[in-house]
């Protein structure tokens, strides 16, 4: 956003630390240098447009924004790829590149259309976040009380019928920023595994926006994920976090879940308050050295945590995904009565002759 999506004096192949306007930032945590420090080799670019934005140009500013990370990307083809698979991630991993991928974070960005979502994928998106910090009009978020939530607490009878064409595509369901009340109702009608892609444990810092533990409990029967953020604010609700915090939420999730069902989501770029010891994307090796000092941590386990885990989650995905490929694509309109009265700026079909001249 500070560039304006004007990337031609940008390299993320640079040790941006040594930039004014990135090494003074709270938010810049990412870039190339500091992932290969890291031992990163699978990176999620998030692709987000401001709530604000919902109603109005929220498709074309998320079509923008996917455009200015692929060509961040093709800016250093031989550090870094777009990927689309789990099997692309394996590949690269061979090949020493870190495989990008792309996900949307915020529902909003579908403008409440199948098409829309279906374009997304076309164009690489592999996971959702059904919403961000605002409801859509057919799920519930955790953190909006304007009291201009949804049709029905969770997901309505639309929503619903969303999270299974994405399914049907083999699109990550994302229930980060999601009430609880939207992923019981996920975890009711998803197909496939499911993810957190930054949450905590509301145990340890009890938010709404950090994840109760009946549906910790649920996720191991669905086969699905936490990746634990890094966010201070998630982990110890507004207080400086450490290293121990972090390890404090992975166990929970460890212990509510199972191993199988514990990632790492730290949220670098989108917060601006992390632990110390982990500033940026280059600590990771920290975080493990202290998990390496737990005997109740195995090697097998760590490498689990690692990503292991989220490559599972993504393959089950994908075999879903090709379970349903005789499904047709869903022709489900969102019902006129739910947006209405917030969308008042859209093309209506006069009559039915008007809607088959197109």
């Amino acid at each position: 956003m500070l560039l304006r999506n004007k990337l031609q004096s940008f390299n993320l192949s640079r040790d941006l630390t040594q930039e004014k306007q990135w090494g003074n930032s709270p938010y810049s945590h990412t870039d190339l240098p500091r992932l290969r420090k890291g031992l990163v080799s699978a990176q999620f670019w998030s692709v987000y447009v401001p709530c604000e934005a919902q109603y109005m140009n929220t498709v074309q500013l998320l079509l923008e924004q996917i455009d200015a990370i692929k060509r961040l990307l093709t800016a250093s083809p031989k550090e870094t790829t777009l990927v689309t698979s789990s099997t692309d991630i394996m590949k690269e991993f061979g090949c020493g590149r870190v495989s990008s991928l792309l996900g949307v974070e915020g529902g909003h960005g579908l403008g409440n259309s199948m098409g829309v979502l279906r374009a997304l994928y076309d164009l690489g998106v592999r996971y959702v976040t059904l919403t961000h910090k605002c409801h859509t009009p057919w799920a519930e978020c955790s953190e909006d009380d304007s009291g201009e939530g949804p049709n029905a607490h969770g997901l309505t009878i639309y929503g619903k019928k969303m999270v299974v064409e994405m399914n049907r595509l083999g699109m990550m369901v994302d229930l980060s920023h999601s009430s609880a009340n939207t992923a019981r109702d996920v975890l009711a009608t998803s197909l496939a595994p499911v993810i957190f892609s930054h949450s905590a444990a509301r145990t340890l810092c009890d938010i709404d926006r950090n994840v109760p533990d009946d549906i910790l409990s649920a996720l191991a029967d669905n086969g699905g994920l936490v990746m634990v953020s890094f966010y201070s604010d998630f982990l110890t609700c507004g207080k400086p976090a450490a290293i121990s915090d972090v390890i404090a939420h992975i166990n929970h999730v460890r212990t509510m879940a199972g191993v199988d069902h514990v990632g790492l989501g730290a949220g670098y770029d989108g917060v601006n308050k992390t632990p110390q010891g982990l500033d940026d994307a280059s600590h990771y090796p920290e975080l493990f050295a202290e998990l390496l000092q737990d005997p109740s941590w195995s090697i097998k386990d760590l490498k689990k945590l690692a990503g292991l885990n989220l490559l599972r989650v993504f393959g089950e995905v994908e075999k879903v995904r090709d379970r349903m490929s005789a499904d047709a694509p869903s022709e489900e309109i969102i019902p006129i009565h739910d947006i209405d009265s917030r969308w008042p700026c859209r093309y209506k079909f006069a009559s039915l002759e008007d809607a088959a001249r197109t």
